[in-house]
């Protein structure tokens, strides 16, 4: 019983990590433009095709990841200055339904381009092996995605509390008027926040793909709802919040997976909104979030 519940906790974690940095890119835009970027799971998907683009020319596999991270950069600044940084003054509504229309544009040219067909991205064996801790399996990727997802939040947390570029991401999420008047450029701001999240959408890409194995056109609404749900649970406005919403997803979706029949699992994703609408009404911020004033 304590073996299995403990796997339960492993596998949780595991997939919770992924979850908290899928969140984590949602909120980093939410809190300069106050907007949930729903093109942010497109963002992922490319970043798929080229591991699976350049892995068919042969090219190594570290190569290929490094392939991947650089363009997933280059592509969320772009999207974020020739998408949204025109908008940047304009209401919030204004702002998600962009991010609405450059999913459907991301997606329709990912058809165009590769077909509807998936494609097959590449694991290395080694990472799908296990290895047996108490009698708990635990695979290379497991341990990497935790890691991994370990790295990028200690990187990000001395980024925003301990460089000027953090002060001034602070900055704008707090008052970008009076940022504004201190010297921050809003427009500098947006395209640093969006650079990280392309970063950060890239180590989700590798660790997500690595987990499923294909990439397809319409593959960005799973990632999109998953960090959805995560953002809502832990709440916005802080990093904490994001990161406790993930974990508190992954172990949620790892103990009906213990639990639930065959039949059952279909409803999972049913499930997981259940728990967002409990959420909303017990505390409407999130876990560990914190109102947030969207309009005036």
């Amino acid at each position: 019983m304590m073996v299995a519940s403990l796997q339960v906790i492993v596998d949780g974690l595991s997939i919770g990590s992924t979850y908290a940095l899928l969140a984590l890119g949602l909120s980093l835009v939410f809190s300069v433009m106050g907007f949930v970027n729903f093109a942010y799971g497109s963002l992922i998907v490319w970043a798929g095709y080229a591991i699976a683009v350049t892995d068919s020319v042969g090219a190594p596999y570290a190569l290929t990841i490094l392939v991947m991270v650089v363009f997933t950069v280059v592509l969320s600044i772009a999207m974020g200055r020739f998408a949204f940084r025109p908008f940047i003054t304009a209401p919030p509504a204004t702002l998600l339904l962009t991010s609405f229309g450059v999913a459907l544009a991301l997606q329709a040219v990912a058809i165009f381009v590769f077909g509807e067909a998936p494609r097959h991205v590449p694991t290395p064996p080694v990472l799908i092996e296990s290895v047996s801790v108490g009698g708990v399996r635990i695979s290379l990727l497991q341990i990497l995605a935790l890691g991994l997802s370990v790295i990028v939040l200690v990187a990000l947390n001395l980024l925003i509390q301990r460089t000027t570029f953090g002060i001034e991401i602070r900055a704008a999420a707090e008052d970008s008027k009076a940022a504004q008047l201190m010297g921050v450029r809003p427009p500098k701001v947006l395209l640093v926040v969006f650079a990280i999240s392309g970063v950060v959408a890239a180590v989700v890409a590798f660790v997500w793909f690595a987990r499923i194995g294909t990439v397809d056109p319409r593959a960005d609404l799973t990632p999109t709802l998953k960090a959805f749900i995560a953002v809502v649970l832990g709440g916005l406005g802080t990093i904490r919040g994001p990161v406790i919403g993930g974990l508190l997803l992954g172990l949620f979706e790892s103990v009906l997976a213990s639990f639930l029949t065959t039949n059952l699992l279909a409803f999972q994703s049913a499930f997981a909104f259940g728990l967002v609408i409990l959420v909303l009404i017990l505390r409407p911020q999130g876990v560990a979030g914190r109102v947030v004033e969207l309009a005036k």
